[in-house]
């Protein structure tokens, strides 16, 4: 009896010793999303055999994977990691991040054009908000998506809203988040300078707070308006910071936006398009983040370059079906 006791307990010694470096892990990729959640997906990825993992770990690991695949505009990882997640969806701590879980499959349906049950995860996402952080955070996500309905006096309003609340609660994050998007409105607008001023605005306030992800996105749509205004002297000071950080972070949206606008760059400069080059930069149209930002290089990228870009056709409406999103519609956690 005593000898089965201290093999039952030497078996439960071991077991706290093989799982504390593996929660060290995940903490360490929790704690990497802020700043670097490139490092948070590279951190996941080296934990072998997750199915060996408890529940906990599991959801842990698959809520931070979920988390970092937005930023770095990882679909498809973003999309395996929801569907893990809500096989849980009647543990504790898959309740106690319901916000972000819901939050997030909102973003994916957004993305992938699937708009009305966008709306209803992020409704439900808001309606369990329990601070104004997250109210905030989930009324930029319904602003966008306001944006891609074409609504943009609402996305305007709802942004405006958000700002104010930002300023109060002195959330930098958020503040910078909004002056990017209201940056890529007065864009699609046509309204340059006002674009300008805001990319300038978030760029700064991505700095401040050291967001690298934030600092590509607006540093990029910075580009963008410098290509528009003929700026190049601003473009080159630009560029190769941004061009740096978008290599060393792996969203393929975004470098396939700056291979555009530095083959823009040299195009105005003189320098003709090769065969290979044009091709590359059809391969890059297709990995562009959506349609709008596709129209808008059509718009503005495109001209006197001798190339066909495909002609953009209104995405259709479909819906979601799969069996565990049943459960977001009801909203009845």
């Amino acid at each position: 009896m005593r000898t089965a006791m201290q093999l039952i307990l030497l078996g439960l010694l071991s077991a706290s010793v093989v799982a504390t470096p593996l929660d060290d892990t995940l903490k360490e990729a929790e704690d990497y999303l802020r700043v670097d959640p490139s490092r948070s997906l590279t951190l996941l990825n080296a934990i072998p055999k997750l199915h060996s993992l408890t529940d906990v770990q599991q959801l842990r690991w698959h809520i931070a994977a979920m988390r970092a695949s937005v930023p770095t505009g990882d679909m498809e990882q973003l999309i395996d990691s929801l569907e893990v997640i809500f096989h849980h969806q009647k543990h504790p701590y898959f309740i106690d991040k319901l916000v972000s879980i819901t939050s997030a499959t909102g973003i994916w349906l957004r993305k992938n054009h699937y708009i009305h049950d966008a709306q209803i995860s992020l409704e439900c996402s808001y309606k369990h908000a329990i601070n104004d952080r997250q109210k905030l955070t989930i009324t930029n996500s319904l602003a966008l998506l306001a944006r891609q309905l074409d609504e943009l006096e609402k996305a305007k309003a709802l942004y405006a809203k958000a700002k104010q609340l930002a300023r109060i609660a002195d959330r930098k994050n958020l503040l910078a988040i909004i002056e990017n998007n209201q940056g890529m409105i007065a864009l699609e607008e046509g309204n340059i300078g006002q674009a300008e001023r805001h990319f300038r605005a978030a760029l700064a306030g991505y700095q401040n707070i050291d967001k690298r992800s934030g600092q590509i996105s607006a540093g990029v749509n910075l580009l963008f308006v410098f290509v528009i205004q003929q700026q190049w002297v601003n473009f080159q000071r630009l560029y190769s910071p941004t061009e740096t950080l978008a290599l060393a972070f792996p969203n393929t949206a975004k470098q396939a936006l700056l291979l555009w606008l530095n083959t823009r760059f040299k195009h105005m400069h003189g320098e003709p398009l090769t065969r290979g080059e044009k091709a590359q930069l059809m391969v890059a149209f297709g990995q562009l983040d959506d349609d709008r930002i596709r129209a808008l290089v059509s718009t503005h990228l495109t001209a006197g370059m001798d190339i066909s870009i495909p002609a953009l056709s209104k995405p259709k409406a479909k819906r979601f079906n799969r069996p565990w999103f049943e459960k977001v519609a009801r909203c009845d956690w």
